[in-house]
């Protein structure tokens, strides 16, 4: 058993997105994505593995085929491995 505090890991960074491996399982892992205000994340998939978005804290918005989604703090959103994720900070603190 191993747990990890979200304050424990690297913070924002305005010149660029955070993107790390922060807990890492044999089937499965966590990466922490740290968004500064105006930052996206390029579009991407991720093969055939399942993805789950949670935001913990910030505002946010998914583009998706159907439009621009809000993606706020409480808001989880589950990704098929072929769709592509458009994730991008439209607040004015990090997402």
């Amino acid at each position: 058993m191993h747990v990890i505090h979200v304050q424990d890991a690297e913070g924002y960074n305005p010149s660029r997105f955070v993107a790390r491996p922060f807990m890492e399982g044999d089937h499965a892992n966590v990466r922490l994505i740290r968004l500064a205000p105006g930052q996206a994340l390029p579009p991407h998939g991720h093969g055939v593995s399942d993805l789950f978005l949670y935001v913990v804290e910030g505002a946010g918005e998914l583009d998706t085929p159907d439009g621009v989604v809000p993606f706020a703090a409480g808001a989880l959103a589950h990704y098929r491995g072929a769709e592509a994720l458009r994730v991008r900070n439209a607040g004015e603190t990090g997402l």
